[in-house]
């Protein structure tokens, strides 16, 4: 289903459905469907494809598969669109009845770049207009296809189960931020003690001083306080029932009201859609609306995916005390144990307490993964052999991270030992 969306990048494009669009429309139209800042690129009715002539010469020879998405099984599938490193074709690897969307001469991918993360989600955004397809993260990456056919067959439950959670659903990204200062003129018609402050000033006929510039900024901030809390929830309350799961996301700045991903039934899109364009006709004076949808479902459903070396699941397993068969749940409970006795705020004079602790956190968070990618039972346990691992493997990674895809969040580092998760 191909829905009606423009992009804006850098400028005020916009385009409009014939039937949401109102007679009365103007320039100044408080709902833009765009290209959003936090880099999600929207489906737009332009063909994706490239012809030959329009991909750019770049080295696609070298070694490694990058990794977009898992969709099921339909078949080997190739689309000629740019993807990352230049690479001219994407494809399908498929096993049972599962399929990896991958291109070649991914090499390792050091340090990707904004025009990665756009490639990504292009290819993305691309193919989830024929399938469902389950997002991986910018820069997963496999040595080889016998490394993403093993990933295949030993993930297909936690697989199946992503991609059951997304069937025929779509993400909407809505965000809304105040529409200049008019959010001043509202407080000034609407709130009563800002009214009576202002009033009292204006007829003492001089300056105010530092206290009552201070008790008049307190006044207006905690008005301006309450007028947001009342249009995020008039915002949430008439996309809400149209959704299925809403996830807030990361304000961008002190002037958003709201923003929040939203994972839509496809058949509720076009209603979705219509929503939005509801709330920009009752509250376009004081909110600023931007949208981006349909999406992949990167907010919901987001894997991240590495390549795991066996000393590092060893290294891991030492940490926690843990056999080379071990459960799922003797995994939390060597954790819950191991995570109080290790904890900075007991051991406040012992140096090596803060690094010994991370590790901790990064050995249970790799063991987790690995359970999530090769478990079945909860009850049963896993083998922690290299006999059983191989040198190395694709693992679903349970590490926590900034979120690459929104751009939101504070810097952190990776424990060295998530840090190795990526060396083959």
């Amino acid at each position: 289903m191909t829905l009606p969306l423009a992009f804006g990048m850098g400028r005020d494009e916009y385009h409009f459905p014939d039937e949401l669009q109102p007679a009365w429309l103007s320039e100044k139209w408080p709902v833009k469907s765009c290209k959003n800042e936090d880099n999600r690129l929207l489906q737009t009715n332009n063909p994706v494809n490239l012809s030959d002539a329009a991909v750019p010469e770049r080295n696609t020879s070298g070694g490694g598969l990058y990794l977009y998405g898992i969709t099921p099984n339909n078949g080997t599938r190739r689309w000629k669109l740019q993807g990352i490193n230049g690479a001219p074709l994407i494809y399908t690897i498929t096993h049972d009845s599962l399929s990896a969307i991958v291109s070649n001469g991914a090499g390792e991918l050091p340090g990707a770049t904004q025009d990665d993360l756009l490639t990504h989600n292009r290819v993305l955004e691309h193919v989830m207009q024929t399938c469902s397809v389950l997002p991986l993260r910018l820069g997963t990456v496999a040595r080889d296809a016998a490394d993403v056919h093993a990933f295949l067959h030993t993930s297909q439950r936690p697989l199946h189960n992503a991609l059951k959670q997304i069937e025929r659903k779509v993400e909407f990204d809505v965000e809304a931020a105040w529409n200049g200062g008019e959010i001043f003129k509202l407080i000034e018609e609407q709130d009563d003690e800002v009214r009576q402050f202002k009033a009292i000033a204006i007829a003492a006929g001089k300056p105010l001083k530092p206290s009552e510039q201070m008790a008049a900024g307190i006044l207006v901030a905690n008005a301006i306080a309450r007028q947001r809390a009342q249009f995020a929830t008039a915002v949430e309350e008439e996309l809400k029932p149209l959704s299925e799961r809403v996830s807030s996301l990361k304000s961008r700045s002190t002037e958003s009201v709201f923003n929040a991903a939203f994972l839509v039934h496809e058949e509720r899109a076009k209603a979705f859609e219509a929503a939005i364009y509801r709330l920009g006709g009752l509250h376009g004076r004081i909110l600023k609306f931007r949208y981006a949808g349909p999406l992949p479902c990167y907010s919901f459903v987001n894997l991240q995916v590495k390549v795991v070396g066996f000393s590092a699941v060893d290294e891991a397993r030492r940490t926690l005390g843990l056999a080379e068969q071990t459960t799922l749940g003797q995994i939390k409970q060597a954790f819950r144990k191991l995570a109080p006795e290790c904890h900075p705020d007991r051991n406040s004079i012992d140096p090596e307490a803060n690094p010994r602790f991370e590790k901790l956190g990064a050995s249970y968070r790799l063991l987790l993964g690995l359970w999530e990618t090769i478990g079945d039972d909860s009850a049963e346990a896993i083998s922690l052999t290299q006999e059983s691992l191989g040198k190395t493997m694709l693992v679903i990674s349970k590490e926590s991270h900034p979120d690459s895809q929104t751009g939101g969040g504070n810097e952190t580092r990776a424990h060295p030992l998530e840090a190795s998760m990526t060396q083959g």
